[in-house]
């Protein structure tokens, strides 16, 4: 007895270190269903490396995280066929019917192919070009005749109600019950979004990657107003990102996004007109900054939120009192009262608009 305790008390460091060591391991290795922060599954994210290799050699390596956003939609990463592509132009190889393809890299070279191919139809300017990047998801869920059909029936404009439009033309015309899923651009990009930010020069930044600045700060003689802020274009439903680092003050989503009209009101009270909006509040240079971002679509901070500069907060829409959809950026030092001439800047004079 007193020889095992001895052999006890000999390895007891010993047993001790290799326990701690086990828990450290068991810590360290990734549950297989874990979802990794940007909400793209494990299973998606294995194929990063061989998305990246191939979307190099096509030209596409500034698409990847969109491949793999139409890759987590379309199969969550999982199958023969992860890119749904088997009844797509491109395959070659393998029965043109669902799933008909059973090569998982043969699969993604077919996808990447006919996204890219989409993405020129829809003469996507850019990784930045998410109005446009929307019709061509459209293209890939629907076929390239969704392109053409929304270019000349809507302006080139995707929206939800556009979509559902040709869904139910297209089931009309085939007899299906079903055909395609109208909020398929949508569903690609919240994954592509949840991936998205942005840096800058200076201390604060623009609140959109590609726009046009369509209307300056102060008097407007053509109209006959006083301009409180500045108007940005970067198309309907563009990611529009936190100019610095802030605290969301009021934020609002209450309004219909693609409602907009000279004259609307909505969500009344002190933001009358802004449509949905978000009002930061920050300190610049020892002194309280508070700027309004309004006639959004999509909402994606709360009030009393910490946001970080370049974080994307929201999508421009065409809500309020707007009579094209835009994004107007309005500043005012110590007060967060909007419309008024009261601690009210020019935002040109403090970022750096292209």
């Amino acid at each position: 007895m007193k020889a095992i305790k001895k052999l006890l008390l000999l390895f007891l460091p010993l047993i001790i270190i290799m326990m701690v060591f086990l828990m450290f391991l068991g810590g360290g290795v990734r549950d297989g269903n874990e979802t990794p922060k940007n909400n793209l599954s494990s299973s998606v994210e294995y194929y990063r490396p061989y998305v990246s290799k191939i979307a190099k050699l096509e030209g596409m390596e500034d698409y990847v995280d969109l491949i793999l956003a139409v890759m987590q939609v379309e199969s969550g990463g999982t199958g023969s066929d992860p890119m749904q592509a088997s009844e797509g132009p491109f395959n070659k190889k393998y029965p043109q019917i669902p799933n008909g393809i059973k090569d998982p890299h043969y699969s993604i070279r077919c996808g990447i192919k006919e996204l890219q191919d989409c993405l020129k139809r829809a003469k996507v300017k850019d990784a930045s070009d998410e109005g446009r990047i929307r019709v061509a998801l459209g293209g890939y869920n629907f076929g390239n005749g969704f392109i053409e059909w929304i270019d000349r029936e809507k302006g080139g404009r995707w929206t939800l109600e556009a979509a559902q439009e040709f869904s139910d033309i297209m089931k009309g015309k085939t007899g299906w019950s079903v055909y395609g899923d109208p909020p398929y651009a949508d569903k690609v990009m919240s994954y592509y979004d949840a991936l998205d930010f942005i840096s800058g020069d200076g201390t604060l930044i623009p609140p959109l990657k590609g726009y046009t600045l369509t209307s300056g700060y102060g008097n407007r003689p053509s109209i006959g107003d006083f301009h409180y802020g500045v108007d940005l274009d970067g198309s309907y439903g563009a990611s529009i990102y936190a100019p610095g680092d802030a605290k969301v003050y009021q934020a609002s989503s209450s309004c219909p996004a693609d409602g907009g009209y000279l004259g609307n009101m909505c969500p009344g009270g002190a933001y009358a007109g802004a449509g949905n909006f978000i009002q930061l509040k920050m300190k610049y240079k020892g002194k309280e900054l508070y700027i309004l971002l309004c006639h959004m679509k999509d909402v994606d901070v709360k009030t009393g939120q910490s946001i970080k500069k370049g974080q994307r907060i929201g999508s421009q829409g065409h809500s309020g009192n707007s009579t094209a959809s835009h994004v107007h950026m309005e500043m005012h030092f110590s007060t967060p009262v909007i419309a008024t001439t009261e601690g009210s800047v020019d935002p040109e004079k403090y970022i750096k608009f292209k």
